[in-house]
């Protein structure tokens, strides 16, 4: 049986979704995992830095041993199959797990033919198909894309603000402050219930204790996203050096990729495997009604005007 799987991260909700089937799957047989970030698009370090952190948060959460492997230097048009394979044998690996968007699957004539060349067992992972689920889903996914974006904004500009040694009153504090509050909004979770949370509640407890942390790890998000906001302000009045408020913002980035990299790795396959297609129509139906909420509360909010 494979006892360590090389699991390339991507951006895509086909690469996202894969991280959370393998990690499935290398618990349920008691292996361990190794990731490696495949995006062969001009990436900053922080976008590598999120995907990890994410894909890391999910295999702890999971209960799954892990481990990233060094990024090596990809050639313009990305990774082939065969430098996939030969960073995966260097690890000490002994199954290949890829997305079925990978570029360096879809470049292959007969993927078939081309995995049974490589010299390593290759697992394809992906989900089972249901329009419903996969509107959800994606809209879940462009969220936490929304939120990434405007975190990766956040950090740019200031790492060039502390690069050129810009005091705090020549930092642009107003447009840092005015992200914050869009961050905060695109993370905010009106009402008590959560949609697929709460769903998923219904349907099995078998993740309760994973809910139950999300939801604790959700108010603490709220409170350094507070706190991060005064930070801004302390910046702003020059009381707080730019260095000291970056780091603060490293800090808070960090939490917040890695919450969503559980919500992705662990909720989102076992919502996948739980919940029925009347439920993906239902918690759609309340996203088409309330577009701009947050999805994972929107069925509360739904339910409550039905009362």
């Amino acid at each position: 049986m494979y006892r360590h799987f090389f699991v390339p991260v991507g951006g895509t909700d086909a690469a996202i979704e894969a991280v959370g089937h393998a990690l499935e799957f290398a618990r349920s047989i008691g292996a361990r995992v190794t990731f490696f970030d495949a995006c062969c698009e001009a990436s900053t370090e922080n976008r590598a830095a999120e995907r990890l952190a994410k894909a890391e948060a999910a295999a702890r959460a999971q209960g799954v041993p892990c481990a990233c492997a060094p990024r090596a230097v990809a050639h313009a048009s990305g990774f082939a199959l065969e430098v996939i394979v030969e960073l995966a044998r260097a690890q000490g690996c002994d199954l290949l797990c890829a997305s079925a968007d990978a570029p360096w699957f879809m470049r292959q004539r007969d993927a078939g033919d081309a995995f049974a060349s490589c010299g390593m067992p290759v697992l394809v992972c992906t989900a089972q198909r249901n329009r419903a689920a996969d509107l959800v889903i994606g809209k879940l996914l462009g969220q936490h894309r929304a939120a990434g974006a405007q975190l990766h904004g956040l950090l740019c500009d200031m790492h060039a603000a502390v690069s050129r040694g810009e005091p705090s009153c020549a930092v642009a504090m107003d447009r840092i402050v005015a992200a914050l509050h869009n961050l905060q909004s695109l993370r905010d979770r009106p009402g008590k219930d959560a949609c697929v949370f709460a769903r998923l509640r219904e349907r099995t407890s078998a993740f309760d204790a994973e809910l139950d942390e999300l939801e604790h790890q959700h108010r603490h998000e709220a409170r350094l996203l507070d706190a991060l906001m005064e930070g801004a302000r302390a910046a702003a009045r020059g009381e707080l050096p730019p260095v000291c408020f970056e780091q603060q913002l490293q800090t808070c980035a960090q939490f917040i990729w890695e919450h969503m990299g559980r919500e992705e790795g662990v909720i989102l396959p076992a919502a996948r495997r739980y919940l029925s297609d009347a439920d993906w129509q239902e918690i759609g139906a309340a996203l088409a009604a309330a577009p701009f909420t947050n999805l994972e509360h929107t069925i509360g909010e739904l339910r409550s005007s039905r009362a």
